[in-house]
Order: structure tokens, then C-alpha cells, then sequence
């Protein structure tokens, strides 16, 4: 049954993905609503969650359904529930910027069991399955094996959170000391799709939504990473740890000695 809901999953990202690439750089101002502080949506982020929702309670009309633009819908007492983010790294699509994804995940009691990640304008599709490991466009992958010396960390800064800055530059400031170099793309969902893929060796970032994150969960840890809460727990809880085993307690150790001590 898994093999079966990684093929929907996959299904559902390219679905978005197409309404990505369609829409892509035809987005006016107009186009553009403010959600939050820094927080932006449009017309595409809308059209593709109907999309994907459309077509996944089609398929499954007895599951739920959580999506980042309109909560959560569909049969809500369900063991089963799609979480998906049609299009993160919405101010790199705004922009023109390529770097952005679909992310869809489906967890059975609140347990990541399958999900896939399609970045469009680079036409990667990144799924895995409990149990069944993880691919990029058919073949497998896996987290790299270098140490911090070599490895290069992905993040992105806590923009909805711009009071915490601070914190979050003194754990950014020993990552750039720790490591090779960090990266900041504009989008977890790719952060954790590469991660998996093994050419970012770790991520870290901090009060996420389970929409980031859920397929990237479960992508790296079929790739034979870990991926971790703040505290070390196996909780998606927004704040994230992840990467190869050799740099995973470097990175967890900065983020103790910076972020979680100033929040004490």
C-alpha cells in the first residue's frame, strides 16, 4: 500500500509543478497578497493546492487533507492525512528565482509514511516510501559521508520571526566557522530534498510549518540521514536538524550552545 500512495504522492507534486512552471514569471504586483509580515501568496500558490487537493480526495475520498493555503479539509477523523505546501519558496518564485517546490507527504496517525518533493524549473522529482528508501527521478539516493571540514549546511533565516534574528545569527555564525560553507536557497522543502540527495550535507532551521518539512522528513531519513527537533526528538515540531551522521551532532551542538541557550 505504501508503493501505491509514493505513486500518488509523486503524481500530486508534478500536478503543482505544472502550475508552477505555466505561471512562472507572468506574476504581476497585483497578483500578490500579504499574508503575514514578510509572508506573501498568490493566485499560483492557491491554484495549485486546489489542484493537488482536487485530485488527492478524488483518489482517496476517505483521507484528510492539510494544505499551507486553506487548512485542513476533507473527512478530518481520518488516520490518514495529505500535507502539502503547493509552492515553497513563494518570494523566489515571485521574483523569478528557480528555486522552488511542491512538497507533498501523507501521514497515517500523525506518522510520515510517504512523500514526494518536485522542484519544476530543474524537473527533479525526489520521492520515498517508509521502508522503501529514497530517489531522485528513478534512482536511489542517499545522504553524503563527509565530515564538517568538507560539508556545506543549508538554512534559511526566520523572516515570519524577525524579533528572534539575533539568536538565530549567533547559531549562523558558528555554522560558517564549523563547516565548509552555508547556504541559504529561499525554500526548506529543496534544503531537505538536497539534503537527501546527499549535495548539502545537513540543515538547520527554526519554527518551520509541517508543510515544509513532512516530505523532507521522510526523504531524508530514507536516505539514511536523521533529522531531529532542536532536543534530539524524532518530532516535527517546526524546529530542524538534519543531515548525514557525521555532521548531525556538530550542527546539534551548535544549535544547544546558541539558540537553545539563548531561549532558556
Amino acid at each position: 500500500m505504501i508503493e501505491e500512495f509514493v505513486q500518488v504522492s509523486k503524481e500530486a507534486a508534478v500536478i503543482g509543478g505544472q502550475i508552477l512552471k505555466e505561471n512562472f514569471k507572468h506574476i504581476k504586483k497585483k497578483d500578490i497578497e500579504l499574508k503575514g509580515v514578510k509572508d506573501f501568496v498568490t493566485y499560483v500558490d492557491k491554484q495549485s493546492e486546489e489542484r493537488i487537493r482536487d485530485f488527492l480526495l478524488k483518489k482517496y475520498p476517505q483521507h484528510s487533507f492539510l494544505g499551507e493555503e486553506e487548512g485542513k479539509v476533507g473527512n478530518k477523523d481520518s488516520k490518514y492525512m495529505w500535507i502539502v505546501d503547493p509552492l515553497d519558496g513563494t518570494k523566489n518564485y515571485i521574483n523569478g528565482f528557480e528555486i522552488f517546490a511542491v512538497s507533498v507527504a501523507l501521514a497515517e496517525n500523525e506518522r510520515i509514511i510517504a512523500g514526494s518533493i518536485y522542484i519544476p524549473m530543474l524537473d527533479k522529482l525526489y520521492w520515498a516510501g517508509e521502508g522503501l528508501g529514497a530517489y531522485l527521478n528513478g534512482e536511489r539516493i542517499t545522504v553524503s559521508n563527509r565530515t564538517k571540514e568538507y560539508s556545506v549546511i543549508a538554512t534559511g533565516f526566520p523572516f515570519r520571526y524577525i524579533e528572534e534574528i539575533d539568536i538565530y545569527l549567533k547559531a549562523f555564525r558558528e555554522a560558517m566557522i564549523t563547516f565548509s560553507a552555508v547556504r541559504r536557497p529561499g525554500a526548506a522543502a529543496v534544503d531537505l530534498a538536497l539534503t537527501a540527495e546527499g549535495v548539502f550535507d545537513g540543515f538547520f532551521e527554526m519554527k518551520l510549518s509541517i508543510w515544509d518539512i513532512a516530505a523532507g522528513y521522510i526523504l531524508v531519513k530514507e536516505a539514511g540521514g536523521v533529522f531531529t527537533n532542536f532536543q534530539g526528538q524524532e518530532i516535527l515540531d517546526g524546529n530542524v536538524i538534519a543531515g548525514n551522521k557525521n555532521i548531525y551532532e556538530d550542527l546539534k551542538q551548535i544549535v544547544e550552545k546558541t539558540i537553545l541557550k539563548e531561549e532558556k
